[in-house]
């Protein structure tokens, strides 16, 4: 299989010619890919030897764990350049400093106040260049009292409200397995990087500080369920199968098909204006179960909260409905009739989406090292004339050392070599 350079090269891509140094863990490592996928020179720094600690995160390529088969590494790191060195001597500190002074944007995720320790803090770099963005992800934020409280995704979802909300009355809140904690941190931190990045060329070249909260970043990503609770003093709830109205439940939106599940809200739209076309529907196939009669048609059409009891009746037909045929052709069907069905799609559905098909957007990225290739998620964002790119695979511990640091800040192999010898790098 031919062999890639690593990164890609992405001359058109809108960030194309900026740097940005990564030190960051979970919290922002996928910011930092966002980045390079816009053209960014990303370069993940690690410690040597044992290199980041995400790097031992599973599942693992066949089963095999090591420093270069992690998953968890491979998705969150593509496209990124890595480098080692060793922030607890002082000098990989000075390293660091020189690149920093070559550099746009420094992703930390240090627990407060401990950046400093490690010359990761604002003051220390931008003090070694005064326009440099430093993007700092951390569970809570910079100040306030949890500010060195311990955090996992499942502890950003929890305080952050998202784990409210999901769920169920009977059985309690429920943690969403992707870590959406996570990935609305690393998300806002990416906005906050680009802002700030924006905001340096309006100000005279002066960079700033991007103080990002994981827990803030999910209250931000809650809707309406603050001022919800604000203005009317309703609590919002994990409503399972349900929905929530005005802190009542309302009328289940998952049904189980002959081979999964659809979802369609108001009871697969049996309920509200447009009714009458799944009446029809049902009609037409001799299981309306009396939903055809004049006085549930305008019963179900009329914005006015069904009985228990009538609700319950709806809910059965459609539950007796959907359970003998297959999802796509529910949803096909209740598509054409202008309701808004869906099918729910599992991890493999989703590989093999035709909508995603359509556009294009997986993406297979060459592994030369292993002789294999993988599909990948692809762009977030299309862009019309400077577009996104898939920047290959994630790079090995230390990869580009003589790249970065001989080309950066001159050293010559046998710098590197004592280097490596004094176990800065």
């Amino acid at each position: 299989m031919a062999s890639s350079p690593v990164p890609i090269p992405h001359p058109s891509g809108p960030l194309a010619g900026y740097r940005v140094l990564d030190f960051s863990d979970e919290k922002g490592q996928l910011c930092a890919r966002f980045l390079g996928e816009l053209g960014a020179d990303v370069i993940k720094v690690e410690p040597p030897r044992t290199g980041d600690l995400t790097r031992g995160r599973g599942p693992f390529f066949r089963g095999e764990e090591g420093l270069e088969t992690s998953l968890w590494w491979w998705t969150m790191n593509a496209g990124k350049r890595s480098i080692t060195c060793q922030l607890q001597l002082s000098a990989g500190r000075e390293l660091v400093q020189k690149l920093v002074a070559q550099a746009d944007i420094v992703i930390e995720t240090c627990m407060p106040p401990t950046a400093a320790d490690i010359g990761l803090d604002y003051a220390t770099l931008s003090a070694a260049n005064p326009g440099i963005v430093v993007v700092s992800i951390t569970n809570f934020g910079q100040t306030g009292p949890y500010r060195s409280w311990q955090a996992t995704d499942m502890v950003g979802a929890a305080m952050g409200g998202l784990m409210s909300v999901t769920g169920d009355p009977e059985r309690g809140p429920v943690r969403i397995l992707a870590p959406q904690a996570l990935t609305q941190a690393n998300i806002q931190a990416g906005v906050g990087a680009m802002t700030a990045l924006y905001a340096r060329g309006v100000n005279g070249g002066v960079g700033q500080h991007v103080d990002v909260s994981m827990q803030e970043a999910v209250v931000n990503a809650l809707d309406h369920s603050s001022p919800t609770y604000d203005i009317l003093g309703i609590d919002i709830f994990g409503p399972g199968i349900r929905r929530v109205n005005n802190g009542q439940l309302g009328a289940r939106y998952l049904y189980e098909a002959k081979d999964g599940w659809v979802a369609a809200l108001q009871a697969g739209h049996l309920i509200g204006p447009g009714a009458n076309a799944i009446i029809d529907w049902l009609a037409e196939t001799g299981e309306a179960n009396g939903l055809d009669a004049p006085e549930w048609r305008e019963k179900l059409t009329a914005l006015v909260p069904l009985s228990v009891e009538d609700r319950t009746r709806v809910e059965e037909t459609m539950i007796a409905f959907c359970r003998t045929r297959m999802k796509e052709d529910l949803v096909r069907e209740a598509q054409a009739r202008n309701a808004g069905w869906a099918p729910v799609f599992s991890p493999a559905e989703i590989v093999e989406s035709k909508q995603l098909a359509a556009r294009d957007y997986f993406v297979r990225v060459n592994h030369e090292d292993i002789g294999e290739s993988f599909t990948y998620a692809g762009a977030p964002w299309k862009l019309s004339e400077t577009p996104w790119a898939q920047r290959g695979r994630a790079p090995h511990l230390g990869e580009h050392n003589e790249d970065v640091y001989g080309e950066l800040l001159g050293l010559e192999p046998a710098d590197l070599r004592r280097l490596r010898m004094k176990m800065v790098i």
